[in-house]
């Protein structure tokens, strides 16, 4: 009687198994590249600083202003239009590898109340931001793109 051992795999099979799994991997690896994981930092940075002058609007009672100075620029202004530094110890923050924005806003501004509202300009009482703003971040053919909403500011990264 011929007594085979059935536990476990068989040659072939371990060698099957491992070209599937080598198959997925190469198509897989370029949806993580070193550009698109840069622009996925660089949008979330961003939506991070527009997030933080809303907060610095609502903590202290005056409008802060989240303001694009270029297509790869943009900083932060208190009501009198001063740019503030960012906790980096910068005063405005550039995008880097060949990455710029481009947004939906009417003057490059996006500001807030006291109470986290969006506004598009900087008069009082001001326009408030009436359809959702988007912020559309662009490098080597990938796109992120930032959404507020009105009425609360609620950013999203999408």
């Amino acid at each position: 009687m011929d007594k085979r051992s059935t536990n476990g795999f068989t040659l072939i099979e371990l060698i099957i198994a491992i070209a599937i799994i080598g198959i997925l991997a190469v198509t897989m690896l370029p949806k993580w590249t070193a550009s698109s994981l840069t622009l996925e930092f660089q949008a979330r940075r961003m939506l991070d600083d527009i997030r933080y002058a809303q907060a610095l609007s609502m903590v202290s009672g005056q409008r802060y202003r989240w303001v694009a100075t270029s297509s790869t620029t943009y900083q932060i202004t208190n009501e009198a239009g001063s740019a503030i530094l960012f906790p980096s110890g910068s005063n405005q923050i550039a995008l880097t590898d060949g990455a710029n924005f481009s947004s939906n806003l009417p003057n490059n501004l996006l500001a807030f109340d006291s109470q986290g509202t969006p506004y598009v300009n900087t008069a009082y009482p001001g326009t408030t931001l009436t359809g959702t703003a988007i912020i559309s971040l662009i490098a080597s053919g990938v796109t992120r793109s930032i959404q507020i909403s009105p009425q609360t500011g609620y950013g999203i990264l999408s």
